[in-house]
């Protein structure tokens, strides 16, 4: 976008606010830019959740997820969520959440024929993150082969729409 979009606004609140607000409800690590974590720190967030600073973030979204995945406990599941996502809320990520258990590796929710996020990743799959190279390969490890998947219907794809452009943050804010 040219600019640092999670500071951008729909519905009169950032980006990475509607997504802090969506996982209130569990532990909740940012991994943030310093402009982001001014942004948290202004709307109160700072001592709710855990702030992991990225010094790098032209290294992709994989640099991100390793310093998340380094500051949570191995044994623990984790569920990724981006900060671009305006629309995914708190119903969606707890119903993604609850289909966790033992017997499963990943969890993903699709709506049709999208896939979106959150997406959980069980100690197994976490152990994959630390072979991602720098870049954008999260669904290397939502596919990898070994893994036991479970694939959670929700009724909406828009909370899979991300905002990559200022034309489609411009059709969001239309959207209302």
């Amino acid at each position: 976008m040219g600019r640092q979009k999670l500071l951008a606004h729909v519905g009169g609140r950032s980006l990475i606010g509607r997504a802090v607000d969506a996982a209130a409800a569990w532990p909740t690590v940012v991994v943030a830019s310093d402009a982001v974590a001014a942004e948290l720190a202004a709307l109160g967030v700072a001592g709710r959740v855990h702030i992991v600073h990225n010094r790098e973030p032209e290294r992709g979204m994989n640099r991100s997820l390793a310093l998340a995945d380094a500051v949570i406990p191995a044994n623990e599941p984790i569920a990724v969520l981006l900060g671009d996502l305006p629309d995914c809320d708190a119903a969606t990520i707890a119903r993604v959440v609850a289909a966790y258990g033992d017997d499963v590796d990943v969890v993903i929710p699709q709506a049709g024929e999208r896939f979106g996020h959150p997406v959980v990743f069980g100690p197994a799959a976490r152990r994959a993150i630390a072979t991602l190279g720098d870049g954008d390969g999260l669904n290397r490890v939502r596919d990898a082969a070994g893994l036991r998947r479970r694939i959670v219907t929700v009724e909406d794809s828009r909370g899979f729409d991300d905002i990559d452009t200022e034309a489609e943050l411009a059709a969001r804010i239309a959207r209302g």
